[in-house]
């Protein structure tokens, strides 16, 4: 089965439906990461704890680029997957 890791980052407050634009605090959420850093593959035959460590691993080698606030561990494709593991910092 694949596994692998979303990462999350923060929002950037936009108030929706504001022209011109409008950021507050107030709206800053939890997001997906996007494009190919927001996922990493992990090998399914590894036990969650080595999971989990694989993904401090690829979190300590991003953190110079993106803020990751969380991460959850997925099991299955990219449309029908279980959540096996989340943290959030």
């Amino acid at each position: 089965m694949k596994a692998y890791v979303q990462f999350f980052t923060n929002s950037t407050g936009y108030v929706q439906g504001t022209i011109p634009p409008v950021f507050s605090k107030d709206n800053i959420k939890p997001v997906e990461l996007l494009g190919s850093e927001g996922v990493y593959i992990l090998d399914g035959r590894n036990s969650i704890d080595t999971m989990i460590e694989d993904a401090f691993l690829r979190i300590e080698r991003l953190k110079r680029v993106h803020e990751i606030i969380g991460f959850e561990i997925r099991k299955g494709d990219f449309r029908h997957y279980r959540v096996v593991y989340k943290s959030n910092f």
